[in-house]
């Protein structure tokens, strides 16, 4: 099978990063690639600038609260062998191409003929997590379409063969933040749970479309509300796939609202799923666990912190102690200000301390960093 790629970008009002995403595909495809833009409504500038750019080939499609429509379509233009699919917040990294092309050719001496293999690029998040998206690149030859009005994702649209999905590491895509903005923006959050309804109303035992749902609604639920969902997952899908996703964001939760108990009791269900040889929760759990110990000790800092305000506040209307003018109780407090990350408060008592004369810890640490800093 031949290795020339259709890269597909679907997009609506991206005048922000559009021409930045193309720039860096231009710069990785060969002269047999294809680069589709389909544009499914932009208002902005996102047109304007694509009538500016050479060598690409765009489609207007109109939106039907579907993305899998809109990959099916892309794909019914693509000419070429693979459809890569790229987002437009997105930037290829150099060489993926090529990578690619080797991936396939080594893939295909080898695959079952009853396989349907599709690929997944590696994605880097702007928080530096990385991701494997249900598969992006698939073969061009009528064999595969997409599902999902939402979260669309590969189906063999023969049902005698296997869809096969294999990660790529060396194809790689660098991206600006979704996870962050979806879980912010209440406009995405209401589309794409809107969409979801629709499909939870066809098939309401998909664990794919239930997780999903309490995922992207959360800044549209209450505590209560997001809590009791995804919980409730483990009683409605019990041993499911998406199992150990919801483990993590509930552990992620529970640090959140501090209520470290219960996010010890998901993070612990990533132990034993790493305990099985799931890599990544082996690392995850670590991270968890670290993430989950620090926000304890901030809040052990914060209730320390109360009673060294309140004795400071005690101490001097006692002539029997045996402080005078309670300068350590003041050290100690600058010190939790400063790990509690309230750095102009910290270093307003430090100089205070440094007036008094009295030589305290907390000076001592704005010393050193101004000196570090001083000497980068």
């Amino acid at each position: 099978m031949n290795k020339n790629i259709s890269i597909a970008i679907i997009c609506k009002d991206e005048e922000r990063v559009i021409e930045r995403c193309l720039s860096a595909i231009s710069k990785d495809s060969s002269m047999n690639d294809e680069i589709i833009v389909i544009d499914t409504g932009s208002t902005d500038n996102t047109l304007k600038i694509l009538s500016t750019i050479k060598n690409i080939k765009i489609y207007h499609f109109t939106w039907d609260d579907d993305f899998s429509k809109a990959r099916n379509f892309a794909i019914s233009k693509a000419t070429k062998d693979w459809v890569f699919f790229i987002d437009s917040d997105e930037v290829l990294v150099e060489e993926s191409l090529d990578n690619l092309r080797n991936t396939i050719e080594k893939c295909m001496n080898t695959a079952n003929k009853k396989d349907t293999i599709v690929f997944s690029p590696r994605v880097i998040n702007s928080d530096d997590t990385v991701v494997y998206n249900a598969g992006r690149i698939i073969p061009n030859n009528n064999t595969v379409e997409y599902d999902g009005c939402v979260h669309e994702y590969p189906v063999t649209r023969d049902k005698n063969y296997n869809l096969v999905a294999l990660k790529l590491s060396n194809t790689i895509v660098e991206h600006d933040g979704y996870e962050k903005v979806i879980l912010k923006n209440k406009k995405k959050a209401i589309r794409n749970t809107k969409l979801i309804k629709k499909i939870l109303k066809k098939n309401p035992d998909s664990s794919r479309y239930y997780y999903f749902y309490f995922r992207d609604a959360k800044p549209l639920l209450s505590e209560k509300e997001y809590e009791n969902g995804m919980v409730n997952f483990f009683n409605k899908f019990p041993n499911d796939i998406y199992a150990n996703q919801v483990a993590k964001d509930l552990a992620n939760f529970y640090i959140e609202i501090s209520e470290f108990q219960n996010a010890e009791k998901y993070i612990t269900m990533l132990f034993e799923s790493a305990d099985k040889g799931n890599v990544d929760d082996r690392y995850l759990r670590i991270l968890l666990t670290a993430i989950n110990e620090i926000q304890k000790t901030k809040v052990k800092q914060k209730e320390l912190l109360k009673l060294l305000i309140y004795s400071k506040e005690n101490i001097l209307k006692d002539k029997e102690v045996i402080f005078d003018k309670g300068y350590s109780f003041d050290d100690l407090i600058g010190i939790l200000f400063f790990q509690l990350e309230e750095y102009k408060t910290a270093y307003k008592i430090s100089k205070s301390l440094d007036t008094s004369k009295y030589s305290s810890n907390i000076s001592e640490i704005f010393s050193k960093l101004i000196g570090t800093i001083d000497n980068t």
